[in-house]
């Protein structure tokens, strides 16, 4: 619903919408979305665990072709112990592309659902006070003072807070691009009004 100095949207967003949300972000500006911080702490943790398996590797390499002497027994145990390195390695990567593949067949696999789903919705509020979102768990008020800017990308309309928390609102809510333009040029006159 839009009328002069209000703009109401109910919509719920997909983990896709919000995986490619989250990326966009990340790139536009390196925002970090909070809920969803401990998904790059497992990935992190993931790269940490192949980064000492690598270590381990060319630890033993340099033993190995730092040893003067080479015993028998010497070398079957650290040709064994790159081998198994090497497999571990090989194999935690194709877990990881395993992993994406089927995290984006599954996202896409829910999105209609999920953008439908009553307990996600959301709701935003923008008149010439503030941005409210309302959620069924939790409602808040961001006065323009607080918004850092706002950018229009890939089908979403990102507004950007001081302390980096964002609301994204998906440009598919809108009966029309040029009603979705019309929100976005009210948010960047707010924010200019408010600055």
């Amino acid at each position: 619903m839009i009328r002069k100095n209000r703009i109401v949207v109910d919509y719920s967003l997909s983990v896709l919408e919000r995986t490619q949300a989250g990326k966009l972000i990340h790139d536009h500006k390196k925002a970090y979305l909070k809920p969803y911080g401990y998904i790059s702490l497992i990935q992190k943790a993931a790269v940490s665990i192949l980064a000492i398996a690598v270590l381990f590797n060319v630890i033993t390499l340099l033993q190995l072709s730092l040893r003067t002497t080479l015993d028998s027994d010497f070398l079957a145990r650290t040709k064994m112990f790159s081998i198994a390195l090497l497999v571990l390695f090989g194999v935690a990567l194709a877990l990881f592309k395993l992993y994406d593949v089927m995290m984006n067949n599954v996202m896409q696999k829910q999105q209609q659902v999920e953008q439908e789903d009553q307990e996600i919705l959301q709701k935003v509020k923008l008149n010439r006070f503030f941005v409210e979102t309302i959620t069924p768990n939790a409602s808040g008020k961001i006065y323009w003072k607080n918004v850092k800017d706002s950018y229009r990308e890939n089908g979403f309309i990102f507004i950007h807070m001081k302390n980096d928390n964002c609301v994204v609102i998906p440009e598919r809510v809108f009966a029309s691009a040029s009603e979705a333009a019309e929100v976005f040029d009210f948010i960047t006159m707010q924010i200019a009004q408010n600055k």
